[in-house]
């Protein structure tokens, strides 16, 4: 419990800081255009937050994330299936793997844009940034199985089902967690910056993007803010929902 308060303390005190050096550097440069303050900004919060057009922004962006992150996760976890069974499989996919991998998101947004509608896009920029990471963890978990117990497991006869069950799937699961909540973590950031690129409407993008049109700062600022504070929330319901999974599984 002690060490729970200092941690709360000490990330109490760091957000203070970086909020006191925010502030002082918004009066020093004193141009809202540049830097606003973290008044002008929470001004702008609160007009954004009464908005009717907010709610809708928020729930589309939400669903194209969790649409993306499912899609990705189920793509990654057949994808390292086959490759770890078959190596012609994994011969053909660990190009594709490489190329999503090395390539940066913004090249992808705007390829895929010319193919894609805004609407679309985000959701397999989204997809694009899950299955990598997913597929790379799963596979790494597949090559991590104890073969002194896979052998017991011949021997002692036991079916697919149960060696799944009792040897592959715990182990595999430790690698996939973390890939897990990496990967949500990357989506909704790459979600975001496709809808902004791609101006897709009724999207937190699509309005970052509108307020940068008309050289709104303080309001960009207060859906950065909206888009960090989510992204700390989607990693941490993520990590809350896979201790809950582990726990039970």
């Amino acid at each position: 419990m002690k060490d729970k308060l200092i941690a709360i303390c000490r990330a109490v005190l760091t957000i203070i800081f970086w909020l006191l050096v925010w502030q002082i550097a918004a009066l020093i440069v004193d141009k809202e255009f540049f830097l606003p303050t973290i008044g002008q900004t929470m001004k702008e919060l609160w007009s954004i937050f009464r908005k009717k057009a907010f709610p809708i922004a928020l729930l589309t962006t939400l669903l194209r994330v969790i649409c993306g992150i499912t899609v990705g996760t189920a793509l990654g976890i057949i994808l390292a299936t086959l490759s770890h069974y078959s190596l012609i499989a994994k011969s053909i996919i660990s190009p594709f793997i490489s190329v999503v991998k090395s390539t940066p998101v913004a090249t992808f947004i705007i390829i895929l844009w010319i193919f894609l509608s805004g609407n679309s896009l985000p959701i397999f920029i989204a997809v694009l940034m899950v299955m990598p990471i997913i597929w790379q963890n799963v596979l790494d978990g597949f090559g991590a199985v104890n073969r002194e117990l896979a052998e017991v497991c011949k021997l002692y006869r036991f079916s697919f089902k149960k060696r799944v069950k009792v040897l592959i799937f715990p182990t595999v699961l430790n690698y996939f967690i973390p890939a897990f909540i990496t990967s949500a973590s990357l989506a909704w950031k790459a979600e975001i910056a496709a809808e902004i690129i791609a101006y897709t409407k009724n999207s937190i993008g699509g309005s970052i993007s509108d307020a940068n049109s008309i050289y709104k700062t303080a309001e960009v600022f207060a859906w950065t803010l909206i888009v960090i504070t989510f992204s700390i929330l989607i990693e941490a319901l993520t990590k809350f929902l896979t201790r809950r999974f582990k726990s039970n599984a």
